[in-house]
């Protein structure tokens, strides 16, 4: 299952809070990266639906003709499909999120219902990636560490650290 990173604008890079996306340095950098999925969680509900109906009406016929046992393997058929949608809706809108303004570094993680939000101040912030194979971008800030980068595509993240690292160093000091 493959992720790719997702910003704010639409070159891949980031934009200023405004979303003007102007020449000039920026004062606030976002970077969201989010699960590459194919359908929203209310696409999938009409899908399912659609679904549902396509499937009740071919069992009813099958009913109407005398073979009920059609009926019953149908519904059992939709369960499980909608057990297996529910699971995955679940986690088809999480997302990570960096933020970095002047004096703050947010750091967002959605995930299923849990949300974690942290602002850090980013002269304390320090972002380590070791390059390996899977490996997340670790941010870590007076003691606490955050892993970030389970939808970030591998061939991206030596870029991203590059890009975040210079970004956080812009922030650390101002010019």
């Amino acid at each position: 299952m493959g992720m790719i990173p997702e910003s704010s604008s639409s070159a891949g890079e980031p934009v200023d809070a405004l979303g003007a996306g102007q020449a000039s340095e920026p004062q606030s950098k976002t970077w969201v990266f989010r699960r590459n999925c194919s359908l929203t969680p209310k696409q999938l509900l009409h899908w399912y639906l659609s679904l549902c109906a396509i499937t009740l009406v071919i069992a009813t016929g099958f009913l109407l003709a005398g073979f009920w046992i059609v009926l019953p393997f149908a519904g059992l058929e939709l369960f499980l499909v909608g057990t297996a949608f529910v699971v995955y809706a679940r986690h088809a809108a999480d997302y990570e999120m960096i933020e970095l303004q002047p004096n703050q570094l947010v750091l967002v993680m959605a995930d299923g219902a849990k949300l974690t939000q942290l602002k850090w101040t980013p002269q304390w912030a320090k972002l380590s990636y070791n390059g390996k194979y899977k490996a997340p971008l670790l941010f870590s800030h007076r003691g606490q560490q955050v892993k970030i980068g389970k939808f970030i595509a591998e061939k991206d993240k030596s870029a991203l650290h590059r890009e975040l690292k210079a970004a956080l160093a812009r922030a650390t000091c101002p010019v």
